[in-house]
């Protein structure tokens, strides 16, 4: 008996000692408010690999950055500009709205792709991109426009037509390369 009644005491010494070493995101809530939203956003993009427990993502109004204590902070998108995160794929995607910066993962990571974006036939971007660790390119996008993007890999293409409106997605996983 007097084992057990030994153990459970050395178990709950174990569990108070562990709550105390909480990690305090102080330092990390101050850097993300004194950032504009894209120096943000590449801090979230960081933040991916080495602080796994931070929540972050982007909807056609603003990023959100969700801390393990409970905090959140929130940075407005540009009025004249909306981001989106593109997926092109070979084998696998999986379905997405709202970009979620630390936990989306898709197929071609680190491959560089030429992306072509046209407004009524007129190229706003024709750029090589080369994908993130995670696999989605980044575009940056002027609002309330019905915007063609083609993304080539090698031989393979895609092209979507997508809406940069209040109503629109952050997250296109669905540029399925052939």
């Amino acid at each position: 008996m007097k084992i057990y009644l030994t153990l459970i005491a050395l178990l709950f010494l174990l569990l108070s000692c562990s709550e105390s070493t909480d990690v305090n995101y102080d330092d990390e809530i101050s850097i993300i408010e004194n950032m504009n939203i894209k120096d943000a956003i590449n801090q979230a993009n960081e933040w991916r690999s080495s602080h796994s427990k931070i929540t972050s993502y982007i909807t056609t109004e603003q990023l959100t950055i969700e801390f393990p204590d409970g905090r959140e902070v929130t940075k407005k998108l540009p009025d004249n500009e909306m981001y989106i995160a593109v997926a092109p794929y070979i084998n696998t995607t999986h379905t997405c709205s709202n970009h979620y910066i630390s936990t989306c993962d898709a197929e071609l990571k680190n491959k560089t792709f030429n992306v072509l974006a046209t407004i009524d036939n007129s190229s706003i971007i024709n750029e090589n991109f080369t994908s993130m660790n995670n696999g989605f390119i980044e575009l940056w996008l002027p609002r309330n426009k019905t915007i063609t993007i083609l993304v080539e890999y090698g031989n393979l293409k895609s092209s979507e037509t997508i809406s940069t409106s209040k109503n629109s997605k952050t997250c296109y996983t669905t540029f399925y390369l052939k």
